[in-house]
């Protein structure tokens, strides 16, 4: 009897020490996308620090363990895509409204080229009168003629400068319009083409950030 019970009691230490040598199962090394669960949580690792968060590119995402570099750049996509798409829509409005101005000072601009035409047109003509108005002053002999001589002389030199300060002032006018349709026409091209590289500024931030957050690193 007292040889079972020591053969018994034999068998319980050494299966106990078989207990003891046994292991714990090892916890899961902590790299991106292992489970966590406590929200906040940071701990550091020979890798570097990561955080138990909710991966903002996920959609109902669970709490896992993301390293800080991951969490800032999937963070920064998720932003940036938002601003995007507020900024697409702003950009899209500005279109009809640009076209509007466009069509306005288009229509200016014809106008002013119309009365420019005309001034031109008008000058050569004043110029041969002056001329003439001029000869028929230095041809005056009698104080009727050389007053009515000196009066036309005196109208067309008036009506030559007028016509070519016009002129002047039209050109002035149309280089204003030129360049207002010019800038226009820019702020057109920008608010047609910034929608496409914003969304392929997204796309790459978006695909950079999904890079550094992929599990296991």
């Amino acid at each position: 009897m007292l040889r079972k019970i020591a053969s018994l009691s034999l068998a319980l230490i050494v299966a106990g020490g078989v207990m003891v040598a046994v292991p714990a199962q090892a916890a899961p090394k902590i790299s991106n996308g292992v489970a966590c669960t406590k929200s906040g949580a940071t701990t550091k690792t020979s890798l570097g620090t990561y955080k138990c968060a909710k991966n903002p590119l996920v959609k109902n995402a669970k709490l896992t363990w993301l390293s800080v570099d991951c969490v800032v750049a999937a963070t920064d996509a998720v932003k940036a895509e938002k601003s995007a798409v507020e900024t697409i829509a702003k950009f899209k409005a500005q279109i009809p409204v640009i076209d509007l101005g466009i069509t306005a000072e288009t229509a200016t601009r014809t106008e002013l080229q119309l009365k420019l035409d005309n001034a031109n047109s008008r000058l050569p003509g004043a110029k041969t009168d002056l001329d003439a108005a001029k000869l028929k002053l230095a041809a005056a002999v009698s104080p009727a003629e050389k007053t009515a001589a000196t009066k036309s002389v005196s109208d067309l030199t008036k009506a030559v400068s007028d016509w070519t300060a016009a002129g002047r002032a039209f050109a002035s006018l149309i280089r204003a319009k030129d360049l207002a349709i010019k800038k226009l026409e820019s702020a057109k091209l920008t608010a047609t083409n910034k929608p496409t590289e914003l969304s392929s500024s997204v796309a790459d931030a978006k695909v950079s950030a999904k890079l550094i957050c992929t599990k296991g690193f």
